[in-house]
């Protein structure tokens, strides 16, 4: 039983507020880091949506990656401090590579990016500067094309036959605000 047949409006749920894009006049675009001068820093404007999100822990043994496109699983940690970046390298990364190897059954795993997010007031939201201020809008992480940027990005030699075949990221997506269902499984 999927998605499909599962009742998601029986399921617990928060309402929250999340922004999405509005509509703008071109493409819109926000720099990561300083834009070029007389350039704003984004010109995308928030439109924000009131949604529910469910709780799909109850759910959780009735998705499936390759049904759904995404699987919900508990997986411990032993670390401490996920704002040590050591720890995390030296602690994380090593769990996380083998239990996705024998999740998807992948020959290798290649951890290529984590953005750690901390509000800090006051703060600016740049890269290598520190904790990243959270994200303010719903966003994909990476799209198809990105995808494979990162993959030439940081394994050059190996890009082409790589993309060849099947890749697979460990990252936050979100859709639009339309009535599909949204989840979230946290700890508890």
């Amino acid at each position: 039983m999927g998605l499909q047949e599962t009742k998601i409006e029986s399921l617990p749920f928060v309402t929250a507020e999340l922004n999405y894009l509005a509509p703008v006049s071109g493409k819109p675009r926000t720099y990561a880091f300083d834009p070029p001068p007389g350039e704003p820093k984004s010109t995308s404007l928030p439109e924000p949506h009131q949604v529910p999100i469910f709780d799909a822990r109850l759910i959780a043994q009735n998705v499936t990656l390759d049904r759904e496109g995404f699987a919900l699983v508990r997986h411990p940690t032993q670390v401490k401090d996920f704002y040590n970046d050591e720890e995390v390298r030296a602690v994380y990364y090593p769990a996380v590579e083998a239990f996705l190897r024998a999740t998807l059954k992948a020959d290798r795993v290649f951890i290529f990016d984590h953005t750690v997010r901390k509000r800090v007031e006051g703060a600016a939201d740049i890269r290598g500067g520190g904790p990243r201020q959270p994200a303010t809008r719903v966003h994909v992480d990476q799209t198809a094309a990105s995808g494979a940027n990162r993959v030439r990005e940081h394994l050059p030699a190996e890009a082409d036959e790589l993309l060849r075949g099947a890749c697979a990221g460990n990252q936050s997506v979100a859709a639009d605000p339309r009535p599909a269902p949204r989840f979230t499984a946290g700890d508890g």
